[in-house]
C-alpha cells in the first residue's frame, strides 16, 4: 500500500469553555430543564416504591429496596440518565462543532421525540407509557431555537474555529488531488454518533462545501441498550442507510464520508486519497485503522489537534508509535507467509504456495 502524508492542524478551543455558559439558548434551557429534575417524581421509582409495599419483609423485598436506592442515590432511572446524556452530547456538539450545531440536534431530537409521541417505537421495550410521558414532558420544556433552513451564512457565524479549520483542510486536499488529475475521496473519524450527524449537516450546508461535496454518514451499533434506547432517536435523523451510503462513495455519488470507527475496519470502503481525524484517536490500534483507509497513491492522514493541548508531544508520541509498529512487522520474518514459485507453475507465471506435509 502506499503509506499517507501524515499532516496536523491545530483549532482554537472555544472560550465559553472557560466562562461555562454555553452561547446556544437551546442548550441553556436544556441545562435548566436537566436540572430541574427530581428522581422522586420519576414514575420507574414511583413504580419500585409501589412494588416495594406490595411485599413482605424477604429477599424480593431487600433488592427492590437496594434497586431503589441505589436509583435515588445514583439518580439513575432510564429517563434521567437519558436526559443527562442528551444534556452531555449537546454540550460536546456546542464546544467541538459551535453553536449552530447545537441548535439544530436539539431541535432535531426533540422534534422527532415529540412527533413520535407514545409510538416512539426506539423506547417500546424499555419504559412503560407513563415514563415515556415523563420523558416526553421534559423535552417539550425546552426552549427550541430553531434554526433558519434557507440562512447557510448563519452557518458560518455560529460555527466553531474547528469546523472552519476542517472545510479548509477539505478544499485544500480536494484541490491537491484533483491538481494531480485524481479524483477525491474523503473519510472523516468522529467518535461520537451524534456528533457525525451534526458535521455531516454542517458539511452539507456550509457554503464553502455545500456544492462542492457530496456527504454522507455511517454509523457504528451502541452495545448499551439502555443508552441506544433513548439517543437512537438520531437513527432517524440518517440521511439514507449505511449499505446506500457505501454503495453511492464507491461508484463516485458520494465524495466525503462522516464516520465512526465503523468506517476503522469490517467495512468495504474502497481505499481513499484524505483520511481525517476529527477526534484524536483513542489508540494505536485506531490510529492503525483509520490512517490505512487512506493507501491510494499520494494520499494523506491529518490529525486535528486543540491548542489547549501540549500538541508537539501529542504528534511526536504518534510518529514514533508508528515509527515502532512499521519496525515490528519489517524486522519479524518468522510472521512473513514464504510465497514461492512451483516448479510446475501455470504458463502465465502464477506463483503457488505448497504446505510439503501434504502436497
Amino acid at each position: 500500500m502506499h503509506r499517507p502524508q501524515f499532516k496536523h492542524i491545530i483549532y482554537a478551543e472555544p472560550e465559553y469553555l472557560l466562562e461555562g455558559t454555553p452561547p446556544s439558548r437551546s442548550l441553556q434551557s436544556l441545562k435548566s430543564v436537566v436540572a430541574s429534575l427530581n428522581i422522586e417524581e420519576d414514575p420507574w421509582v414511583l413504580n419500585l416504591r409501589a412494588e416495594y409495599r406490595r411485599h413482605e419483609p424477604g429477599p424480593k423485598r431487600d433488592r427492590i429496596d437496594q434497586r431503589l436506592s441505589r436509583a435515588i442515590d445514583k439518580d439513575d432511572s432510564f429517563t434521567h440518565k437519558g436526559l443527562r446524556d442528551f444534556e452531555r452530547a449537546a454540550d460536546e456538539i456546542c464546544s467541538d462543532l459551535g453553536e449552530w450545531a447545537a441548535d439544530w440536534y436539539i431541535h432535531q431530537v426533540c422534534k422527532h421525540a415529540t412527533d413520535a409521541g407514545s409510538t416512539f417505537r426506539e423506547l417500546g421495550f424499555t419504559m412503560s407509557e407513563s415514563e415515556k410521558e415523563y420523558l416526553l414532558k421534559h423535552l417539550s420544556r425546552v426552549e427550541i431555537t430553531p434554526v433558519p433552513n434557507d440562512d447557510p451564512e448563519d452557518i458560518l457565524r455560529r460555527s466553531s474555529d474547528k469546523v472552519e479549520k476542517l472545510v479548509a483542510t477539505l478544499l485544500k486536499e480536494k484541490a491537491f488531488f484533483e491538481g494531480e488529475k485524481m479524483d477525491y475521496r474523503g473519510l472523516v473519524f468522529v467518535t461520537r454518533r451524534d456528533a457525525v450527524l451534526a458535521l455531516t449537516e454542517i458539511l452539507v450546508r456550509h457554503p464553502r462545501t455545500a456544492h462542492v461535496f457530496t456527504v454522507g454518514s455511517l454509523l457504528g451499533e451502541s452495545g448499551n441498550i439502555r443508552r441506544r434506547s433513548f439517543l437512537d432517536i438520531t437513527r432517524r435523523l440518517l440521511r439514507q442507510p449505511a449499505s446506500e451510503t457505501l454503495e453511492d462513495f464507491r461508484i463516485g455519488d458520494l465524495n466525503l464520508i462522516v464516520a465512526t470507527a465503523v468506517a476503522e475496519e469490517g467495512l468495504d470502503i474502497q481505499a481513499c486519497c484524505n483520511v481525517v481525524r476529527w477526534d484524536v484517536p483513542p489508540n494505536m490500534v485506531s490510529w492503525a485503522q483509520s490512517r490505512g483507509r487512506a493507501r491510494q497513491e499520494l494520499s494523506s492522514f491529518v490529525l486535528m489537534l486543540s491548542d489547549s493541548l501540549a500538541f508537539e508531544p501529542t504528534v511526536r508520541k504518534w510518529e514514533e508509535q508508528e515509527k515502532e509498529m512499521t519496525n515490528l512487522y519489517n524486522t519479524r520474518p518468522e510472521y512473513q507467509v514464504p510465497f514461492v514459485e512451483d516448479e510446475d507453475a501455470d504458463e502465465d507465471g502464477s506463483l503457488r504456495f505448497r504446505v510439503d506435509a501434504t502436497g
